[in-house]
This record gives structure tokens, sequence and C-alpha cells, in this order.
């Protein structure tokens, strides 16, 4: 039974109105008026309650704040709400539903004057990663007697990223040929070149640096000499490669995977190193600035939303890493695919490769690959370890 309003009966209500229509037809069968008139009071009953309850206001506004909006996997997000009665209000149950109506929190508020106001919060789940939307909260009424009710829809929606995990890790060492390092932060020239289209810009002359590469021009100019940056040399430190096939994880190696992949590119990004994340489908993470974000909140914000990919082969671009020739660490995250032959081409003298197995490897990959154990539990052990040896024994597996 559905009256005007949005007014519906509750389980009371269907009760009483079964047992309204027992009455009348135990009435007419026995010819008792007594038995009529009590089914006839209980529809009036009824019909009293449910013109009650359609004919109530909500003169009130609510408002919800969610401290922090952006959160991690297992830490605390609360979420307040306040409503403000702009009338007399009865007293209203409000319902703030969370991950599209699989839970809610409800609350009952007392009868509310002009002007008074109710506060509640409630703290919401962060078990799992993800972009979650919460509301319209609900309000609703019912009569005296608890035998109709009325929902109303009130408020705006409100949206909580959870990002991944993320662990502390040790830096990652610099790696030999990067002498540069500092000075890539200092360039004070950029400068096309008519000569040679790989000539980018020029950076302050750091020692070691090859005497042939020292533009006499530009250092006579300004007093200090500066050296000729090539487009070789302004490829990434650090170039992280996250396997996101499907048929690579089973199981938990998946969001493993993605926590390994947050907090080493966190890390790095923090060290204001150069770095480049990129999928095996060839989608760069964190790549510059969206909205005002930094590119370790843009690729945490990323990671919240990331899917794996369907099976198939790997990009181009990310294929290429294994011919060209890179200055700087390579690191692959990944579940435990059944071929490894893509990751045994991968090491060079240039860049050494480092392998984040989330899952246990039914084989490993060739000689020349640190492999680092990247199972729930294990990440930051492993990694801490591998991290104090790559100097003298970059090639050893560790964690595994």
């Amino acid at each position: 039974m559905r009256a005007a309003r949005g007014v519906t009966l509750t389980r009371r209500g269907w009760s009483l109105l079964g047992a309204a229509v027992g009455l009348l037809v135990a009435g007419r069968l026995l010819g008792t008026a007594e038995l009529t008139t009590l089914g006839l009071c209980a529809l009036v009953l009824i019909a009293g309650s449910a013109a009650w309850t359609g004919s109530r206001s909500l003169p009130l506004d609510l408002h919800r704040t969610v401290r922090p909006a952006r959160v991690h996997v297992g830490s605390d997000a609360r979420v307040d709400l306040e409503i403000d009665a702009h009338g007399a209000m009865p007293q209203v149950t409000v319902t703030d539903a969370f991950d599209d109506g699989r839970r809610a929190a409800r609350f009952m508020t007392p009868a509310l004057e002009r002007g008074q106001h109710a506060r509640a919060a409630y703290r919401i789940p962060t078990d799992r990663r993800g972009r979650f939307t919460i509301g319209p909260a609900i309000i609703g009424v019912a009569d005296p007697f608890g035998l109709t009710a009325r929902a109303t829809p009130i408020g705006d929606t409100t949206d909580v990223i959870v990002r991944p995990r993320v662990h502390d890790l040790r830096p990652i060492p610099g790696v030999a040929g990067h002498r540069r390092a500092r000075a890539q932060h200092r360039i004070v020239v950029p400068l096309a070149s008519t000569a040679h289209d790989e000539f980018l810009a020029l950076r302050e002359y750091a020692v070691g640096d090859d005497l042939r590469r020292v533009h006499w021009r530009s250092s006579a100019r300004l007093g200090e000499l500066m050296v000729r940056e090539d487009e070789s040399a302004w490829q990434p430190q650090t170039i992280v490669v996250f396997d996101n096939r499907a048929g690579s994880h089973r199981g938990e190696s998946y969001e493993a995977a993605i926590e390994a992949l947050a907090s080493i590119g966190t890390r790095i990004l923090r060290s204001s190193r150069d770095c480049e994340i990129i999928t095996t489908s060839g989608v760069r993470l964190g790549a510059g600035q969206a909205g005002g974000l930094s590119s370790e909140s843009r690729l945490l914000d990323e990671l919240a939303l990331l899917t794996p990919d369907p099976d198939r082969p790997i990009a181009p671009s990310v294929s290429a890493l294994r011919t060209e020739t890179r200055r700087g660490r390579i690191v692959v995250i990944t579940g435990a695919p059944d071929d490894f032959s893509w990751f045994d081409g991968l090491a060079g003298p240039g860049a050494p490769v480092t392998l984040i197995c989330c899952d246990v490897a039914r084989r490993g990959p060739s000689s020349g690959v640190t492999v680092i154990d990247g199972r729930h539990g294990a990440l930051a052990a492993a990694w801490d370890t591998a991290t104090l040896t790559w100097s003298s024994k970059p090639r050893r597996a560790v964690g595994g």
C-alpha cells in the first residue's frame, strides 16, 4: 500500500491493515457490529497516520564534511553531519549511504525548533581502494504510532578517494653515471640547437663532465662554465614499469602490486629524482599536474582507480626498453607471470633491473635481474635489504 507523497506502510502498519481486514470479514460473516467497528477504526487510524506523515514539512538543511577527502587503505576517515532547522520539525531518522548503498549509517534526531541544530558523526570503512560516493542523505519521518513512514532525499553527494596503502621505504641509491643529479634541477638556458635536433638545453658544469661538451659562447656570456645537454642525457634516472596485465596476477597479487607501485613511486618522487612510471599498456601514471595536484598526489589518485588490463601484448613503447640504451634503474612490478622472457632482456650495463614479484613465481628471470619479494607484508623489509646491497651486489635476489 502506497499513499500520496511517498508515504508507505511500515511493518507495524501492514500488520494492523491485515488485522483490520480480518475484523471486517469476521464482522460480516458473524454479523457482529463490534468486530466491524474495530476494523473500521483500524482503517481510520491507518488513514490518519498516512495523512499526518504526508503533511509533515522538513524545513532543514544538511551539511556533510569528510575528513580527509583522500585517505589511504586502513586509515581513519570521518564523516560529520550537521542539520540546521529552519522551522519546527518532528523527530526524524537520517540515513547516509556509502559504497553505492551497500553500507549505510543511521541516526535518530530529536524534534527541533527553528534555529536549532543536530550533529552526528561516523567513520567510513577504508578496507579497499577506490572512489566512493556518500549520499545523498535520506530523511525518514514516521507518525507517532509507527504505522506509516516517508523517506525524502536531501543534500548533495560527496566523493571520497581511498588510495592504496603506502609503505615507508629506503630511497634508491644513485646509479653510476648520474653525477648530474643535482645539476639537473639548475638548468639555466633552454636552447634549441640549429645543428643538432637532439640538443635540448644548457646546464652548469659539474666535476667530471666532458670538457668537449662545454658551450664556450654561453660560458663567456654567463661568466661560468655551461655544458650542453643532449636528449640521451634527459632520460629519467628511474623507470618504473607496472605489469597491469590481468593474466600476470593471481588472487591478492594485484592489490599487493598496487601497494608496491604506490610505495616505490612516492619514494622516488619524494626524493626529487627523475622518474617515469608506465604500465605495460603504455599508459603513463602521475605525469604532470592536474587540478593543482602534485605528481605524487595524482599518482595515488590514479592508482586508487586502476584496474587490470586485458591480456594483450606489451605496448611497443614499453617493449622498446629492451633495446634502448638508458642510464638509470628499471623497476618492474608484476605478479607471477607465466612468461619471464620479456624481463630477461631488460638488464644492461647502464640500466640495472629490479623485479618486484608480488606472488610466488613458477620460475624466475635469468641472471642479471634483482628479484624482490613484493607480497603483502614482505615488501618493506625486502626492499630495504636490497637497497643496502645494490651498490656492492646489485644482482642478488632478496626476500624471495
